[in-house]
């Protein structure tokens, strides 16, 4: 288990382009990537709760649970539960969780670039239905401490400085949380 400290901002199409440059910029040593991940969320059908996603990407199919930390400046502090299984058995593990009860409440579909450098992560995503996007995701080790958290949350928000989208206000929500409005 890891924990994840994210934080997005929108954009519009029009500053997708100067916005890459400016991380090829910043980041001339990272790893450049295309995103296109297809998320499952399942939940029961008594609730709305979202209780676990399948996501398939380029590397493959991954299960995460997510215990969720809401903060008041926008900023996600996640710890995840995740494990892979083979793209062949897809078909198979949602057939699995549906004959479980649980059922598919939402289904998201991610497309763009990324950049990745250690252990961070920055994606500019188009989310279908929502629009554009700019991800920075650090990841932690699960017992990283307070200090490391506030320290990490400074970091990002000096990479969205350096960017030029330090003044733009955190994405707060969730995207399940705003697909889930649609």
């Amino acid at each position: 288990m890891v924990r994840e400290i994210e934080c997005k901002v929108a954009i519009s199409n029009a500053e997708v382009a100067q916005l890459a440059n400016r991380i090829d910029i910043q980041f001339p040593e990272a790893v450049k990537g295309k995103v296109h991940k297809e998320d499952i969320y399942y939940g029961m059908p008594t609730d709305t709760a979202l209780l676990f996603r399948i996501r398939k990407d380029q590397t493959g199919i991954s299960v995460t649970k997510k215990k969720k930390d809401k903060r008041s400046d926008g900023a996600e502090v996640n710890q995840e539960i995740e494990f892979s299984v083979p793209n062949k058995d897809l078909s198979a593990l949602n057939h699995f969780f549906l004959a479980l009860g649980y059922i598919e409440k939402i289904k998201k579909r991610k497309i763009g670039m990324s950049w990745q450098q250690d252990t961070l992560t920055i994606e500019l995503v188009e989310v279908e239905h929502l629009g554009w996007f700019l991800e920075i995701e650090k990841l932690l080790a699960k017992q990283a401490s307070d200090a490391t958290v506030a320290a990490t949350l400074e970091y990002l928000a000096k990479i969205r400085k350096q960017l030029g989208v330090g003044d733009y206000p955190l994405q707060g929500r969730y995207y399940s949380e705003m697909l889930q409005d649609i």
